[in-house]
């Protein structure tokens, strides 16, 4: 998460043919581009341990929960990148349910190195920005950069970490503060979250953005910013989770 920064943008440059006027406009229109500025991480508070007591204990079904990040190109070059679709597997997790919510919790942990990148199925349910496939060569240059430190640094930091810090609203649809570690920076963020039980199951979806800068990656850039990863990055869930 340069998510490569959570991913890269697959930069074809090799196909740039810039000369005369239109190269001397590109250097202008790159010196203009301002890097993102990376934030110091918080200081947080210790989170106390869940509540396990009184509660049913639903484990992630990791063959029907999805996460993925959806990670845009940036900047005057943009044309010449792609955008990204990079979707965690693997995914480990334990919910804790209460009487209510307050008395609830869960954990997740997301593998980096399960990470898989542009799958043509995942690309083509996000719309006309992921129509073009890009090559395998490009996809494997993709998921190595970003695994690489200053990125993700998969052998420092193997788990994305998220833990659920507190509940407020429905138990439909509450927003809920999460605790997440990404690439040794810890921040909470608020995230609405559409609650369904089901039998046996909770189901568990929404949205939410992350910046990479906040966490400590830089985003990708080249010849002065004229080509980049966006700083933002999309997050989409869908969590399928089992009693025992």
């Amino acid at each position: 998460m340069r998510l490569h920064s959570l991913s890269v943008a697959c930069v074809q440059i090799g196909r740039v043919q810039a000369r005369g006027l239109l190269f001397a406009g590109v250097v202008l229109l790159a010196a203009c581009q301002t890097a993102s500025v990376l934030q110091p991480p918080p200081v947080l508070a210790p989170l106390p341990p869940l509540i396990t007591q009184n509660t049913t204990h639903y484990s992630i079904e990791p063959t029907l929960s999805d996460v993925r990040f959806l990670v845009y190109r940036a900047g005057p070059l943009a044309g010449f990148g792609h955008n990204h679709v990079i979707q965690a597997t693997h995914i480990r997790g334990d919910i804790y349910l209460g009487a209510d919510l307050q008395h609830s919790g869960f954990t997740l942990a997301l593998p980096v190195k399960d990470f898989e990148v542009d799958a043509p199925q995942a690309r083509a349910v996000e719309g006309p920005d992921f129509a073009k496939q890009p090559s395998a060569q490009a996809v494997q240059g993709t998921y190595t950069n970003m695994l690489g430190v200053g990125e993700l640094d998969a052998a420092a930091y193997p788990d994305i970490r998220i833990r659920s810090v507190g509940f407020t609203g429905p138990e439909w649809g509450p927003d809920t503060t999460v605790r997440i570690e990404l690439h040794g920076v810890a921040r909470d963020l608020t995230v609405p979250i559409a609650l369904e039980h089901c039998g046996q199951r909770l189901i568990a979806s929404g949205a939410f953005e992350i910046r990479q800068s906040a966490f400590g990656i830089r985003p990708f850039s080249i010849l002065g910013g004229g080509l980049q990863v966006a700083d933002t990055v999309q997050v989409r869930f869908h969590l399928v989770a089992q009693e025992d």
